[in-house]
């Protein structure tokens, strides 16, 4: 099958970026995607922003700049990301009977996606690629869509993430959290929850990994947040880190501290910590339940971030009992989600689903 993936994202990347540089949930899954396709066999393109195109990872990488219809030339299928406006340029541009995807990740409220109100507009794309069956309920209610062209394509881990060995984090001292999202989806709440979470076991630590730098942006407004973590006692703070460092930074963490206060319609950062051996806390909110699959302990969201962080440090502390309770527990319920993500959550096993999906249209 021959698939082009079209990003129209101000951002120059290929598809090895992800190992070289912070980068987006929905850019990072684009490359790990189209790599996974093109090794088993497939004739893959990205058509991107990027000023270097060439092969990068056994992948075609051609710059949209450089023209759209021969960036598009020969596709069966081309799978627009995110931006559902866009299906009239892509259809003008596509040859003849090339089926035209929409894979998003976005919720209903961004602005990619609000076009699908838009009846003309929705009717432009053959099929939809959605990551959740929590978002795929959403945007049949608020758009229409038919469920009869909407694919349940979920993320994945990054290839880096795979086979780890998770034997002995359960015995690690002093015991480390870390927060690996983006920081606007909870760091503050986590913040105020660390006196009461360092009260419950003083020696615990959080490592930070958060920024606006994986959209590739100088616009970072959270430079407050930043040293806010930078000055809380037993708190240490990074900017984002590429995918392929994170096994590293995880190593000896036991837990993700994530007080989620935004609708995931899926988790790249909550998966690639399951893969890592941490156990997950995080809110039950948006498509969290689903992506951890009963594999974390979920806290019931609150709108007033004072409120969630008090009920987010209990929930902590309960954890950290517990695992100091009893650590040969705590490494088996480790070794049972790693061994869950590993089946279940790599670009392969997703490249697999892909092609069977298309082979449907």
């Amino acid at each position: 099958m021959r698939i082009t993936f079209a990003d129209f994202i101000d951002i120059d990347y290929v598809a090895d970026t992800p190992e070289n540089a912070p980068l987006g949930g929905s850019q990072s899954a684009l490359c790990y995607l189209a790599r996974a396709l093109a090794a088993a066999g497939h004739v893959v393109r990205m058509a991107t922003a990027t000023r270097r195109p060439g092969i990068h990872a056994g992948v075609e990488c051609a710059s949209i700049e450089d023209g759209l219809a021969e960036a598009l030339a020969g596709s069966d299928v081309i799978v627009g990301l995110n931006n559902a406006e866009r299906a009239p340029v892509l259809r003008a541009a596509a040859p003849d009977g090339a089926r035209l995807v929409l894979w998003t990740g976005h919720d209903i409220d961004q602005p990619g996606v609000t076009t699908l109100a838009d009846p003309d507009r929705r009717e432009q794309w053959d099929a939809f690629a959605l990551v959740s069956d929590w978002q795929a309920g959403r945007f049949v209610e608020s758009f229409g869509l038919p469920q009869d062209r909407i694919g349940i394509l979920r993320n994945a881990i990054a290839p880096a993430f795979e086979g780890l060995d998770v034997n002995g984090k359960a015995w690690v001292e002093p015991v480390a959290l870390a927060y690996t999202s983006t920081p606007f989806r909870g760091l503050h709440v986590l913040l105020h929850a660390m006196p009461a979470i360092r009260a419950a076991e003083p020696t615990v630590t959080l490592k930070v990994y958060s920024s606006m730098s994986l959209y590739h942006t100088a616009d970072d407004p959270f430079g407050q947040l930043y040293d806010w973590a930078r000055r809380e006692p037993g708190v240490t703070y990074s900017p984002a880190i590429p995918q392929a460092a994170l096994p590293a930074a995880l190593s000896d963490v036991a837990f993700l501290a994530y007080p989620n206060t935004f609708d995931e319609t899926s988790c790249i950062a909550v998966m690639e910590a399951m893969a890592a051996g941490c156990r997950v806390v995080t809110t039950r909110r948006g498509a969290l339940p689903e992506t951890t699959a009963g594999h974390a302990r979920l806290v019931e969201p609150d709108p007033d971030p004072r409120a969630l962080s008090v009920r987010f440090a209990a929930a902590m502390a309960e954890e950290l009992r517990q695992r100091r309770a009893d650590p040969a527990a705590f490494a088996a319920r480790a070794g049972a989600q790693v061994a869950h993500v590993n089946r279940t959550m790599t670009w392969a096993a997703r490249a697999a689903d892909w092609i069977r999906w298309l082979s449907t249209l």
